[in-house]
């Protein structure tokens, strides 16, 4: 049975659901992309007439079950100012709680194998586009929830719409992150998977409160085409705006540059 499912996978992707370039994709995404060229180098960032300074933070790499926030604490503890925004990517949290996995560590199921193919082929990311990621999406928040999902995602495809099945599936399922041939290894494999963090919204909130100052912490997940901030505290409508709108540039980069961590600093 996986033998005929991985066939008919490989027919899916190859003939039916064929790959696409941003310049191809629905246009808020091929927008996300653009704002992404236009911001990635930049080192200020101009906001409504206000100005902010982003500061990359190069860290060590993580590894599962160590001490994030006291790391961040002892090397920002100096650093950090009042009025501070304080960003950390989803990635290096969801490595310390022990959510990420090689990607040989995990045997996708039927299910995953019949969906997966039907998920956007695209040539700038994963995404769900792997039956092994597609198997930690159901595993994450249940069969049905994917399945109603899909439904509403394949619906979309006929009204020429987007973003349905991520609305239904959950930002915990649009941040499961496959790091492919990535330069820095994880159990001495290139290859493997990390799940979103668990209440990032806590994390962010034990963040805060190790420092005395009057900061804001975030969680973000980011790439090339778009931002989502996971948790913010404490909340504020107007900084998750200025983090949504600084992170366009993706400061924390994809590949090797060790700089999950990010201070937007007004100037």
């Amino acid at each position: 049975m996986y033998e005929i499912l991985k066939i008919y996978a490989f027919i899916v992707r190859k003939f039916i659901n064929k790959k696409k370039n941003i310049k191809k994709m629905h246009p808020h995404l091929k927008k996300g992309y653009e704002e992404y060229l236009k911001l990635k180098d930049k080192e200020i960032v101009e906001i409504e007439n206000r100005k902010f300074k982003i500061i990359k933070i190069k860290t060590k790499i993580f590894q599962g079950g160590e001490d994030l926030i006291g790391y961040i604490y002892e090397n920002l503890k100096e650093s950090l100012k009042d009025n501070d925004i304080l960003t950390v990517a989803e990635s290096i949290i969801g490595v310390t709680q022990n959510r990420a996995y090689r990607v040989d560590e995990i045997k996708p199921s039927k299910w995953a194998y019949f969906l997966y193919p039907w998920v956007s082929n695209v040539d700038y990311g994963t995404g769900l586009g792997m039956a092994e990621t597609m198997e930690c999406a159901i595993r994450e928040v249940g069969l049905k929830r994917i399945l109603k999902a899909t439904f509403f995602g394949f619906l979309d495809r006929i009204r020429k719409k987007s973003g349905s099945f991520y609305r239904i599936a959950g930002k915990e399922v649009k941040s499961i992150d496959f790091k492919k041939n990535h330069p820095i290894p994880f159990k001495g494999s290139n290859n493997y998977i990390v799940l979103s963090p668990k209440e990032p919204e806590i994390f962010a909130k034990k963040v805060y409160k190790k420092f005395s100052k009057n900061i804001f912490v975030s969680v973000v997940d980011a790439n090339n085409v778009s931002v989502d901030v996971l948790a913010l505290y404490p909340e504020d409508k107007k900084i998750e705006k200025i983090i949504y709108n600084v992170m366009k540039g993706n400061p924390a980069g994809q590949d090797d540059e060790k700089t999950p961590i990010i201070i937007i600093r007004e100037i």
